[in-house]
């Protein structure tokens, strides 16, 4: 048999059109949790492991790859089995576990393949070319279909006298292409940017030039997703390189020495042009907190209690997103409610894995960098393109290693193939020079009778497939039921999920979207009995989606809403379940004091209508307590919300940050009662231009500063056109685009121009003729966090009803912030005592 065929070179060039076809395919993260594209790139996962099965057949064994990383490699395919047989959701570790283990089979067979400089080379270029391909469609797509089309939108919004900058800042204007997330186009770039440099010193000629392109075009595509981890990995590469230069090249000092002074300072100036890494710098200097670099320390505080909790296994590896809110501590407010990854390799792989996480990988770091030291350190002769290839290869993995702190991304075809490529290149080149190479690399004379590596390998592949074959036959039911939902054949829909929940059970998924639709239909249909009938199979559904997991609010509170008329008393312990989970979560509190009206008791009632107020203080002005049954306690609420801020008030008397925010929060509260005099006294110490304009506007007097100056703000301009009711309609629309980055809707636009035309006094329209606008919100990310995307984006079914002046344009006067520890910490004894009343 020729050494060709048994290598498996057709089985490889599979492996290789796969992972092209995922690295390159649009949004190609998120396709590989829909169906058909999940069977796809599980085919995909099958070459690698037949590739290195065809190897064992031919061989009897596979080379290692040498300098103690195999053990490493030992250490982690131990993890993910104690992972799989210890954690928390078992079925899930199995899940990720065999992707793991197909990722490790690629780098086996990869090495056994890559015997030669020759074959080095022409994997990495080939793996070049595909990077070459993911930077061109990569710009291409976001200039097509985010650029140019927020340009257009930018520019349509001028006719009304507003000038917006492009905004990267927005998350949807960052370059997604073609991973599906701007993080994720980074952590691939800092992989591939490297290659390019590497590539371009090898070349001769235009491929020189080529790749001199490549890198221009790749440093742009960067720029473009505007990732703060990629621009810190970025920095990292310069000092490496530039480390690189001065210590292993004959280029003189001084030279090198100015030219990474000035590519330090370009980046630092293209860092400033950004608007959105600018305002990371500024809120770093000015130690301020929010935004996402709260959102990663919550994320790293979680993490670490995971891991603490279970050090010896783990939660097990794909539990994140099932155990998330579990974990969540109380003070991260309403910000990162659910993930489903930490937003830190190492924290993910500790939280998932516990020590199996992160020894083996400090491991192989460790051997990495011994062995790299070693050979400089000895001068080992390796060939000069080897060498090249391989500060290239470790600068592109340091790179990685710094926007892997700051994100996890190893469940990515595109990323995690480019570092088993990077490894096996590296071991391969780390041993080209032992002379020991041809007898690691076993031909099939030397085969064994009996081939235990292979049928051992068979054996497990043949289990993985048993089990994998009724998760993906379950897939394609739910995806068969998505599809008849949308034709509103219902009963086909129920049919098929119910198919795919009974052949995996233990998916929440299919239950909690049975619940979700099923609920939704009977709040639109007006037949009681089938209204009836709906609700209770929608319960039964969201039951058995908690049973299965028992840490999602998302569960538990739109169970609360669909029990509330019939069962109060069952409503309040969903309620407090999901307040126990997420306890800022707007609207939990409301629906808890709602369920406990419902049983008569009114005291613990108005605690938790005060609770929600205290949390989010804008909810005070919700038409909502109009309504019969609560306006007879709306004032029996703010009243407890006085007190409670005055409780507050003394408690937190030299809280220099948190005593602002009660001030602010009490003035507000008064002026919605319309006691003007004590909503004076609290906001004089923190008064800003907005709420003295307000307090004036309400006491009949002119608002200062002067109106006829030009509004510096969109809330001004709004009362600007109070003002001025000859240009209000143009002034209402640049309020509204300048609060909003969008354009006022002419229906929007009719109710707030009538609504002003019938009330005589500012104040007044404020609080009680302004729009009322009802909705429901969006669990959007409900799909991406589930892990699947095939079905319905659920809303809550609590119908909001919001004040429309007060959440555009006045919110500052109540603020209601998304993430402030003390604050939290502040309400949790209340809190608690509400729950305990319900849940002992």
């Amino acid at each position: 048999m020729s050494e060709s065929r048994a290598e498996g070179r057709l089985l490889a060039l599979l492996t290789a059109c796969f992972y092209g076809l995922f690295t390159l395919l649009p949004d190609s993260h998120s396709l590989t949790v829909k169906w058909s594209w999940v069977a796809i790139w599980q085919i995909g996962l099958l070459c690698p492991v037949l590739w290195l099965l065809w190897q064992l057949w031919h061989w009897g064994r596979v080379r290692s790859l040498g300098n103690g990383l195999d053990w490493c490699i030992g250490l982690g395919m131990i993890g993910l089995l104690v992972s799989s047989i210890f954690a928390q959701f078992p079925n899930q570790a199995r899940w990720y576990g065999w992707w793991a283990l197909c990722f490790l089979a690629a780098l086996y067979a990869l090495n056994n393949y890559l015997d030669n400089s020759d074959r080095r080379d022409r994997v990495l270029a080939t793996l070049g070319y595909v990077g070459l391909f993911f930077v061109i469609i990569s710009l291409s797509l976001w200039t097509t279909q985010t650029l140019m089309p927020e340009l257009a939108r930018l520019e349509s919004l001028k006719q009304y006298g507003v000038n917006l900058p492009f905004d990267f800042s927005v998350l949807e204007l960052r370059n997604w292409a073609p991973l599906g997330h701007q993080n994720y186009v980074a952590g691939y770039l800092m992989l591939i940017l490297p290659l390019f440099a590497g590539l371009s010193i090898l070349r001769v000629g235009w491929r020189r030039y080529l790749w001199l392109i490549a890198l221009g075009l790749g440093l742009l595509d960067l720029y473009s997703t505007s990732s703060r981890g990629g621009w810190l990995g970025l920095f990292a590469l310069c000092l490496f390189g530039l480390g690189v230069l001065l210590f292993g090249s004959r280029i003189p000092k001084l030279g090198l020495a100015i030219g990474g002074m000035a590519t330090i300072a370009l980046l630092l100036l293209l860092v400033f042009a950004n608007n959105r890494l600018r305002t990371l710098i500024v809120a770093i200097l000015q130690n301020t907190d929010g935004g996402e670099l709260a959102y990663r320390l919550i994320n790293a505080a979680l993490g670490w209690q995971m891991g603490s909790d279970r050090p010896w296994a783990g939660i097990g590896i794909g539990g994140v997103p099932f155990a998330y809110q579990k974990y969540r501590p109380i003070w991260a407010g309403r910000e990162s409610e659910l993930a489903y990854q930490l937003h830190s390799t190492p924290v993910h792989l500790w939280a998932e894995l516990g020590i199996w996480g992160i020894i083996p990988v400090l491991g192989a770091i460790a051997l990495l960098v011994y062995w790299l030291v070693r050979h400089q350190l000895r001068q080992t002769p390796i060939a000069h393109g080897d060498r090249i290839l391989l500060w290239s290869l470790y600068g592109g993995l340091l790179a990685y290693g710094i926007i892997s702190l700051t994100d996890y991304q190893l469940d990515n075809v595109a990323i995690s193939g480019a570092i088993v490529i990077y490894l096996a290149c590296i071991a391969s080149i780390l041993k080209s020079q032992k002379s020991d190479l041809e007898t690691r690399y076993l031909k099939s004379p030397q085969k064994s009778k009996f081939n235990l590596p292979f049928y051992a390998g068979l054996g497990i592949l043949i289990v993985a497939l048993i089990w994998l074959i009724p998760i993906h036959r379950a897939w394609q039911l739910s995806s068969q039921g998505f599809l008849a939902l949308g034709q509103e054949k219902v009963e086909i829909f129920v049919d098929r999920l119910t198919r795919a929940h009974q052949l995996a059970p233990w998916e929440p998924y299919y239950p909690y979207q049975l619940g979700w639709n099923l609920g939704d239909l009977a709040l639109q249909t007006k037949d009681p009995r089938q209204r009836q009938q709906l609700l209770n199979e929608s319960i039964a559904w969201l039951q058995k989606g908690n049973t299965i997991s028992p840490y999602q609010e998302f569960g538990y509170s739109n169970l609360g809403w669909l029990l509330l008329q019939s069962d109060p008393k069952a409503a309040s312990q969903a309620f407090a379940r999901a307040a126990r989970l997420v306890r800022a979560k707007r609207g939990v509190m409301f629906g808890l004091g709602l369920s406990l009206l419902g049983q008569r008791k009114a005291d613990l009632a108005i605690e938790a209508f005060s609770l929600e107020g205290l949390r989010d203080p804008l909810f005070i002005t919700s038409p909502v307590w109009r309504s019969q049954g609560l306006q007879p306690i709306y004032s029996q609420v703010l009243d407890r919300m006085a007190t409670r801020y005055q409780e507050l008030l003394q408690q937190y008397a030299q809280s220099g940050e948190m005593n602002a925010y009660l001030h602010r929060s009490r003035g507000g509260l008064y002026w919605w009662q319309g006691n003007l005099k004590a909503a004076r006294a609290d906001w004089e110490a923190y008064k800003t231009p907005l709420s003295q304009t307000i307090l004036a506007l309400a006491e009949g007097k002119s608002p200062q500063p002067s109106l006829s100056q030009p509004p510096s703000s969109p809330e001004m301009m709004l009362i600007q056109a109070w003002e001025n009711p000859s240009q209000r309609a143009n002034l209402l629309r640049q309020a509204w685009i300048l609060a909003t980055k969008t354009e006022l809707p002419a229906e929007m636009e009719r109710d707030l121009l009538a609504s002003m035309e019938r009330s005589d006094n500012f104040d007044r329209w404020v609080k009680q003729n302004a729009p009322v606008w009802q909705y429901r919100r969006q669990r959007l990310g409900f799909g991406v966090l589930s892990r699947h995307i095939d079905g319905s984006i659920p809303t809550d079914f609590w119908i909001v009803a919001d004040n429309i002046a007060m959440t555009t344009w006045f919110a500052e006067l109540l603020p209601s912030p998304v993430y402030m520890p003390e604050l939290d910490l502040a309400l949790q004894p209340w809190q608690d005592a509400v729950i305990k009343e319900l849940l002992p």
